[in-house]
């Protein structure tokens, strides 16, 4: 079917699922996923970096870095893949890594920068949302998520040290 014969229609999807629901449009189409975007330093034409699936290199690549937003986040994706699809919470993240509330937006906050300078692209290897907090310190909070190839790929890189 030619582009001018294809129709699109507007599915919703939860934001959480968003980032495998591209994965898996890209598949359909027979896009494979593009190659690590080392050296971008800016985004392209529209303004936006585009969406990069996260493969084993790139993963490794956050191992080897020592910057501290990044092996914070390292300690995160360590908790995610152990939960692929399940939900963990800000507060929990907090407590399970030991840190400050405060740091850790920080470190989420320069983890985004990292993502954009060294990676090229604007998405997080893991997913989140804001939905009501389960416990009454907080109305809401963010809760974090890896997808199931994610997870794969995490473990992949961990078991090969």
């Amino acid at each position: 079917m030619s582009q001018e014969q294809q129709q699109f229609i507007s599915v919703p999807v939860p934001s959480q699922h968003v980032t495998q629901v591209y994965a898996l449009l890209a598949e359909l189409a027979g896009i494979t996923a593009a190659p690590a975007a080392e050296g971008i330093t800016t985004p392209l034409e529209d303004g936006e970096w585009p969406f990069v699936e996260w493969s084993v290199q790139d993963l490794r690549r956050l191992t080897e870095d020592a910057l501290d937003s990044v092996q914070v986040v390292t300690g995160v994706l360590d908790i995610l893949a152990k939960q692929p699809g399940g939900r963990v919470s800000y507060t929990s993240l907090v407590e399970l890594l030991e840190v400050d509330r405060k740091r850790l937006r920080g470190v989420l906050s320069a983890f985004t920068r990292v993502v954009h300078k060294h990676y090229g692209r604007r998405n997080w290897p893991m997913t989140w949302v804001e939905a009501p907090s389960e416990g009454a310190e907080f109305k809401s909070e963010f809760y974090y998520t890896v997808s199931e190839t994610t997870a794969a790929r995490w473990r992949e890189v961990r078991a090969r040290g």
